[in-house]
């Protein structure tokens, strides 16, 4: 385990690096929110885009890697509405910050996941990475309007509105327009790709730049029972499920590590935006992001070290 957090350590080393820029205010606030737009609306769905659309899938059990990703997240956000009820006297939590309490179980940071595979796997495994992100992106953004349209508006949100919200997460997007190029059975054209790698090339160091600047390490301990219940759905449960279903679905090898891997990391940033935009507590998923990045250090080599041990 201790040789899986050292190769691992980089990651969140570039991390540590973006707190103590945002820190000691080497990059201004208000520079870090044009870094992180940047990031999200440019660098990291190129990335994304060029993954899908140029991988070659042969050999790798893409229908079932994805349905065993898409069924964790549906068990693990199925069960957290259908006990609502309880969860929310219990942790004494109204119907907005139960959503950002989902949120933080149910979601995935891409930037960090991307980042991990390719130092533990090598780059060549990055279409296993796009795998997830052309699977659980759309379906979590989907997920997530839905619930939050639920618990924390008043009105509900139109079918168009959903529509337009769903289409317009960049993530979502490059997703689908990489699924939508691998089905015209053409290969990207070797200009186009070389436009592509140097448009995402210092994407996934400069996103986990952003990661470590969006810390909040002071604030983290505030709303603690529903922010630690989510350190531990997201970091503990949610690989276990991810594990169960690729097992029952006969995924092995590695696309099992990588989609496990894609369970376990932190929860997406995309959270703590659409909590801000939909009435959601934007606070409580900065303090979950916050500690599940600290926690993750551990917890993701252990998992990575159990997978190892197990397969």
């Amino acid at each position: 385990m201790t040789s899986i957090f050292l190769a691992l350590l980089p990651v969140f080393l570039v991390i540590v690096v973006g707190f103590l820029l945002r820190r000691f205010n080497v990059v201004r606030e208000q520079e870090w929110a044009g870094l992180d737009h940047v990031c999200y609306y440019v660098l990291f769905p190129v990335i994304i885009f060029k993954e899908i659309a140029g991988a070659d899938f042969t050999g790798i059990p893409v229908f079932q890697m994805a349905g065993s990703m898409a069924a964790a997240v549906l068990v693990m956000v199925g069960t957290l509405t259908l006990f609502h009820r309880p969860l929310m006297a219990i942790l004494r939590i109204d119907g907005p910050q139960f959503t950002s309490l989902a949120q933080g179980a149910g979601r995935w940071h891409t930037f960090i996941a991307f980042g991990i595979i390719v130092l533990q796997f090598g780059p060549k495994a990055l279409p296993l990475g796009a795998v997830g992100a052309a699977t659980m992106n759309p379906l979590l953004n989907i997920l997530f309007v839905l619930l939050m349209s639920h618990f924390a508006q008043k009105s509900k949100v139109s079918p168009a509105a959903l529509l337009r919200s769903i289409i317009a997460n960049p993530f979502v997007f490059s997703s689908l327009g990489g699924i939508a190029w691998q089905l015209t059975g053409f290969e990207l054209p070797p200009m186009a790709m070389q436009v592509l790698d140097i448009i995402g090339r210092g994407g996934l160091g400069l996103a986990l730049l952003t990661v470590g600047a969006g810390l909040r390490i002071g604030q983290a301990i505030s709303s603690w029972p529903p922010v630690a219940l989510a350190v531990v759905l997201k970091l503990l449960v949610m690989p276990l499920l991810m594990a169960t279903m690729l097992t029952i679905m006969g995924v092995q090898g590695e696309a099992f590590a990588v989609a496990v891997l894609c369970g376990s990391v932190p929860t997406g940033s995309g959270a703590y935006v659409l909590a801000r935009l939909m009435g959601g507590d934007a606070p409580m998923v900065a303090n979950m992001l916050t500690l599940q990045v600290i926690f993750a250090a551990v917890t993701i080599p252990l998992v990575l070290y159990l997978i190892g041990v197990a397969h």
